[in-house]
């Protein structure tokens, strides 16, 4: 059985990291506040992957270069498996993502581009390509509506992807990240996993609510469930992702053990 994922992300635009509340960013720091005062290098010994998102919309390429030089200064500071994503726009981004050390990179509103999806696939393989949908709850949470553009331009109905959209193009794994949910802190929406079964064999992962360790594990205890993501640099200052991780442990999920004790 494939172990389950604790997964960090980070939110970039115009040199600075953010938090985001419904999709609303908050300005929290610079590269150097980040490892200096975030403890970053400490705090990626308890994560499985990370995940680097430009958020800006529209971003230049010289955006896009300035992403990721500051990619890179993190890049010395863990040794884990890092997802890119943001800004890809033609499959000259998605080569440029790979050459600057993405061993995955985040696909969202070019999920729509066929042409854009099975070249990255053809070069790189499906694993190499995470998807990740933006969604909110309509109808008393009878269905949802698919968001792109950082949450400005509604598309569609979830029904409606995974009917056909979802099918038909290549993927590794799918991240369900929820607009209502996103940086309130409250607890991932779960109630999203009832319209995803076992005939989707690509593993799914959620985004949106962590503001606790418990909420992770919560998540993480779902059986369709392979990863939890958070973006929530003040929740988890600190040792948060280190107790979460251990609460998981504890609790029987199946998460890598990196054996580093502490007290609860």
């Amino acid at each position: 059985m494939l172990n389950k994922r604790i997964i960090f992300a980070l939110l970039y635009c115009d040199g600075f990291f953010y938090l985001s509340r419904n999709f609303r960013l908050q300005k929290v720091g610079d590269i150097d506040w980040l490892i200096n005062n975030f403890g970053f290098g400490d705090t990626c010994h308890f994560i499985d992957e990370l995940v680097c998102i430009l958020v800006k919309k529209k971003p230049t390429q010289e955006d896009k270069k300035k992403f990721l030089e500051n990619i890179e200064k993190l890049r010395k500071k863990i040794f884990i498996p890092i997802t890119i994503g943001g800004g890809i726009s033609s499959i000259d981004d998605v080569e440029n993502y790979f050459l600057n050390g993405a061993d995955k990179i985040l696909i969202n509103s070019k999920i729509y581009d066929s042409e854009l999806m099975f070249k990255t696939a053809e070069l790189w393989g499906e694993q190499s390509i995470s998807i990740m949908i933006d969604y909110q709850a309509i109808n008393n949470n009878e269905d949802y509506n698919i968001f792109t553009e950082s949450g400005t331009k509604s598309l569609m109905t979830l029904s409606n992807f995974k009917d056909n959209i979802l099918p038909k193009i290549p993927y590794g794994e799918l991240i369900l990240n929820s607009i209502d949910k996103d940086g309130n802190g409250t607890g991932l929406d779960l109630e999203i996993m009832k319209n995803f079964n076992n005939k989707i064999k690509s593993p799914i992962l959620l985004m949106g609510g962590a503001g606790k360790p418990e909420h992770i594990l919560e998540g993480l205890k779902i059986k369709n469930v392979s990863g939890v993501l958070t973006a929530n640099l003040f929740n988890f200052l600190g040792s948060g992702l280190e107790i979460a991780r251990k609460k998981s442990i504890d609790n029987g999920i199946s998460l890598a053990n990196f054996e580093k004790s502490i007290r609860l």
